[in-house]
């Protein structure tokens, strides 16, 4: 891999994994469960999404699970684009959706055969 695909790929990994991080840390307020029941949801399941956000957070700096923690991420992310597209929130499908574009651009970074894990 070379050097700049690999600063890259820290780079991208470093501000997804503190933006999932803070995602998740948010969802542990009770207005997240609100929001959560609003779409038809359980409270508890705000929760459970904060503790994967978080926790998918710290795995994307984590070479040996990074590409665990992107599909558990990229699980989340399609959740949210359907839950935001079924709910009559069309312009906020795009947040996810972005950030599953950078999750699989993390991918191929740092992921696919053939390229030197950090």
């Amino acid at each position: 891999m070379s050097k700049g695909k690999n600063i890259a790929g820290w780079v991208l990994a470093v501000v997804l994994g503190a933006v999932f991080i803070m995602a998740g840390a948010g969802k542990f307020s009770g207005g997240a469960a609100e929001m959560f029941a609003g779409w038809g949801y359980p409270a508890w399941f705000a929760v459970f999404i904060g503790v994967s956000e978080v926790l998918g957070g710290i795995g994307l700096l984590i070479p040996r699970i990074t590409r665990f923690a992107i599909m558990g991420l990229s699980l989340i992310m399609l959740g949210a684009a359907y839950t935001h597209a079924t709910n009559g929130e069309a312009m906020e499908v795009a947040r996810p959706l972005g950030f599953l574009a950078a999750l699989w651009l993390l991918m191929w970074l740092r992921c696919l055969p053939g390229r030197v894990r950090a």
